[in-house]
């Protein structure tokens, strides 16, 4: 048959270690959250998301740069969880990914946690009844470049650019390929514009920070 439906996609991101997802209007497990620019949102909050990877993108925005979508297939719903490029969560994610089985259900459990003062993120895979381990550690790197210490105005930061390029590629020759693809489109009331959690916020300031080094 030559007709086909194309299924709704439902645009989530990750805050203070929790999956939301932004409505338009308040519901019944909405909540209110006032952003540092003094808009006021509503929110679903969630503790994980759940489905088969569908796909995997690199999307630039205007305001808030590099971030990646990824494409979970739930029955008749697509959910498109949003990253930002440099997070810790987008970090723990792609480390793990060549272990997951792509022809099965993920589900992915964001968490945060206070350390000193500082809030430190990741992002655990769970598949087949078990949290799946990072295929890139410390231990067995498999090639993956370490992030490298350089000194930006005076101020030591952490340069992750080689890094995230060799994984960005890993997912495009290695992984992009093996996924199925369902053509999915933007659902009435949700927005695909990413908007970082404020836990993320931080990160962009280091990304900033990264797209001014000479190099």
């Amino acid at each position: 048959m030559g007709l086909e439906h194309n299924t709704r996609t439902i645009f989530l991101s990750i805050g203070d270690g929790k999956i939301t997802r932004r409505v338009k209007e308040p519901t019944g497990s909405s909540k209110q959250r006032t952003t540092k620019e003094g808009k006021v949102v509503n929110e679903e909050i969630y503790d994980a998301v759940t489905g088969i990877i569908t796909d995997i993108k690199v999307t630039t925005h205007d305001k808030y740069g590099k971030f990646w979508n990824v494409y979970l297939q739930d029955g008749e719903d697509t959910y498109c969880l949003q990253m930002n490029y440099s997070s810790g969560y987008a970090s723990a994610f792609l480390k793990a990914l060549p272990n997951v089985d792509l022809s099965a259900r993920v589900k992915l459990i964001p968490s945060m946690k206070v350390v000193d003062g500082k809030k430190k993120v990741t992002l655990f895979i769970n598949q087949h009844g078990r949290a799946l381990k990072h295929f890139y550690s410390k231990e067995n790197p498999n090639g993956l470049p370490p992030m490298v210490k350089t000194k930006f105005k005076g101020q030591e930061v952490w340069d992750d650019t080689d890094m995230m390029q060799f994984l960005e590629a890993m997912v495009k020759t290695t992984i992009v390929p093996k996924l199925s693809k369902t053509g999915a489109v933007a659902a009435p009331g949700d927005a695909p514009d990413y908007e970082p959690g404020e836990d993320e916020e931080l990160t962009l300031e280091a990304q900033k920070i990264k797209d001014q080094l000479p190099f």
